[in-house]
C-alpha cells in the first residue's frame, strides 16, 4: 500500500490493497462523537457470515467507531476497529466495505 493511500485511510486491512479493504477514510468525514440523529455513513460486512456494521462516528485516538450492528442481535454501540481490522472469517477472508452503500439514518436500519 502506498504511503499516500495509508495517510488517507484511517482503518484498513493488510489483506489486499483494494478499495473494499479500506474501511475508514479521511474523506468519509466521520464525526468523532455520535450526532443527535446518527447517519450510517459507512457499511462494513463479513463476506462469509451474516454480520454487518453501520458506522456513524469514529474516534481515531481510541480506534472506536459508533454505530448499529446486525449480528446475533441488532444493537447500537461502540465498535472496535482494531478487532474488525484483525478479523478473518471463513477461508481467511477479512471484513469488507460496501463500496456502493448510500448513507441513511441508523433509525431506518433497525
Amino acid at each position: 500500500m502506498s504511503t499516500e493511500t495509508k495517510n488517507k485511510d484511517l482503518e484498513f486491512s493488510t489483506f489486499q490493497n483494494k478499495p473494499a479493504y479500506r474501511y475508514i477514510r479521511q474523506s468519509d468525514h466521520l464525526p468523532v462523537e455520535p450526532p443527535e440523529k446518527p447517519m450510517a455513513l459507512v457499511k462494513l460486512f463479513d463476506p462469509t457470515g451474516s454480520w454487518t456494521w453501520f458506522i456513524s462516528s469514529y474516534d481515531p485516538k481510541t480506534r472506536l467507531a459508533f454505530g448499529l450492528v446486525h449480528g446475533f442481535e441488532i444493537e447500537y454501540g461502540d465498535i472496535s476497529m482494531e478487532e474488525l481490522v484483525e478479523f478473518r472469517g471463513r477461508m481467511g477472508l477479512p471484513i469488507e466495505r460496501d463500496l456502493y452503500w448510500t448513507p441513511k439514518p441508523l433509525s431506518e436500519l433497525e
